[in-house]
């Protein structure tokens, strides 16, 4: 199984920050964030393998990192993966 790292750990919290926010953690442990981003670079995998064999589509992809459609683009795009499942 291929994994997908992230440059910075602030990426990351970029791009669910507002999930941090919304649960009133500001200064998070390095344990929680070390969860947080195992789990969010699983479940990116997991939506792009899905996304790669025409399961879902980007914008789903997106909604389920609870991010914009062309965050994720970005986010795919950044890592060298496809943004087309063509």
């Amino acid at each position: 199984m291929s994994s997908v790292s992230f440059k910075t750990r602030e990426d990351v919290l970029e791009a669910i920050g507002t999930r941090f926010i919304k649960a009133e953690i500001t200064q998070p442990s390095p344990f929680l964030l070390e969860l947080v981003v195992r789990g969010f670079e699983q479940k990116l995998m997991e939506l792009y393998q899905q996304f790669q064999q025409g399961e879902c589509s980007l914008g789903y992809l997106a909604e389920q990192l609870g991010i914009s459609s062309w965050e994720a683009v970005h986010l795919l795009e950044e890592r060298g993966l496809r943004v087309t499942n063509l």
